[in-house]
């Protein structure tokens, strides 16, 4: 597995940044990072997936009630947000130029809106590309040295 890229910090709107976020299908993007995505990088309200202004959002929380799981905590499965995920690399690797920078930075135990801590979703990101990610993808520094890669 060739070694992660990690941005340290907030990200910041700069040229060739695409402010990667949890979405969900509706693309109500009123709380975390969604909301910073719509107010600074230009997501687009109604959009629940793909690239939008300098975004791109990753649907990992489904809002409509009657679509979870209601015997779960986790609002939408493993395996959707993988395939989710695998549109964002193809998404990145069809735009080299740019910078992915993930915005997840919540600790390995540490649960997020979507249900799932830390080392669940770093789980997936890798599952989602056996390990062999695109080299303009860019986690927070917090996930590549706190969790298990």
């Amino acid at each position: 597995m060739k070694e992660l890229k990690f941005y340290e910090g907030n990200i910041v709107p700069e040229d060739g940044t695409i402010f990667v976020f949890g979405s969900n299908p509706e693309g109500r993007h009123g709380a975390g990072s969604a909301a910073v995505a719509r107010k600074f990088f230009g997501a687009i309200y109604g959009q629940g997936e793909g690239l939008q202004g300098n975004a791109y959002a990753l649907p990992t929380t489904e809002l409509r009630y009657e679509m979870r799981d209601k015997y779960s905590r986790y609002s939408m499965s493993r395996e959707q947000i993988i395939e989710n995920i695998k549109r964002m690399y193809a998404c990145a690797k069809q735009n080299p130029d740019k910078k992915f920078k993930v915005a997840y930075r919540n600790q390995p135990d540490e649960v997020t809106l979507c249900g799932y801590a830390g080392r669940d979703l770093m789980s997936m990101f890798k599952e989602a590309c056996d390990g062999n990610y695109p080299n303009n993808i860019y986690f927070s520094e917090e996930w590549v040295k706190s969790v298990l890669l």
